[in-house]
């Protein structure tokens, strides 16, 4: 089977749309969650003026901020091929890291597009 982009979904829209793929249910929860993980943790490492502070803060190292934010993903990438390799992790669950993963991918982006790139 190939695979074919689903129709575009305004993103607005809290309702399913009817135009949506039932199989992408799962999909939009995790969307949802991820925002919300992404609201309690910047509690703890952004700002009351920027939510993304402490990724800024790769700037001082002369970093732009959204390709720290790659970094931090990839920091993520490695623990999931260590996963892959043996089987287990120590300190975080697989589905942990993957969810990081989107949250920092985002994070780039918003980063990204901030910058004018």
């Amino acid at each position: 089977m190939t695979w074919m982009p689903e129709p575009t979904v305004p993103v607005s829209s809290s309702a399913p749309s009817p135009s949506r793929h039932a199989g992408s249910a799962r999909l939009h929860e995790l969307l949802k969650e991820i925002g919300e993980l992404h609201d309690r943790k910047q509690a703890d490492y952004g700002t009351d003026t920027d939510p993304f502070a402490n990724i800024r803060a790769s700037e001082e190292f002369g970093v732009p901020a959204w390709v720290g934010a790659l970094i931090r993903l990839n920091d993520k990438v490695t623990r999931l091929k260590g996963f892959v390799l043996r089987g287990s992790l120590k300190n975080e669950s697989a589905e942990d890291s993957m969810r990081d993963i989107a949250v920092y991918a985002l994070i780039a982006l918003v980063l990204y597009e901030q910058e004018g790139k």
